[in-house]
């Protein structure tokens, strides 16, 4: 059986960090995540990458699963890059330019 899966970046982060940089904000539909991130990381908070696959899952979910979740997933990602002083379109474009790979088929 054939399963499209993608690597993707996790981040545990200890409650001390929304409680210091607030919580998810509910005014994103699909971009709360990376506005949190955002917010974090431009705090200049250090991060760790681990070297490893620790999970995979299935390519899709909420922010490309139509046309209309595309568009809304963009517009909120760069409301929180302007939002949190880290880019704008140039970014965005970038951004989603990388998320390409995730649509092209794999061998398994």
């Amino acid at each position: 059986m054939h399963l499209d899966v993608e690597e993707v970046q996790i981040s545990y982060v200890k409650k001390e960090m929304y409680e210091k940089y607030g919580n998810f904000d509910l005014g994103f539909k699909i971009a709360g995540d990376y506005d949190f991130m955002l917010r974090v990381l431009s705090a200049g908070i250090k991060v760790k990458y681990i070297l490893a696959v620790l999970y995979k899952m299935r390519v899709g979910g909420e922010s490309n699963k139509s046309l209309k979740n595309i568009m809304l997933k963009s517009q909120e990602d760069l409301r929180a890059l302007r939002r949190n002083g880290v880019g704008g379109l140039t970014t965005l474009f970038i951004k989603n330019i990388s998320k390409v790979t995730q649509f092209i088929k794999k061998d398994c």
